[in-house]
């Protein structure tokens, strides 16, 4: 399972850079639902030149038991100094 586990979140993380166009994303949880896994990652949608205001999206990720990626949805924005309340 662990393998699994491993191949889902690369295959999310690549899914959504080739698809937003957005670099270095980092995974911040993942859930399995029946034979999906949910990946939510964080991703730097616009740096700033302070990096505390750099505008983040916060994704959740799907992807098959195979690995292959089956979509995205962004569920919300924040700046990088706020808190972030799941």
């Amino acid at each position: 399972m662990k393998n699994e586990i491993k191949e889902s979140v690369e295959a999310a993380k690549s899914g959504l850079e080739q698809l937003t166009g957005f670099i270095d994303p980092r995974v911040i949880g993942i859930n399995q639902e029946s034979d999906e896994w949910h990946i939510t990652v964080e991703i730097t949608e616009k740096s700033s030149a302070a990096p505390n205001l750099d505008l983040l999206g916060i994704y959740d990720v799907r992807v098959d038991a195979s690995g292959n990626f089956l979509g995205y949805e962004r569920i919300r924005m924040r700046k990088r100094c706020e808190k972030d309340n799941y």
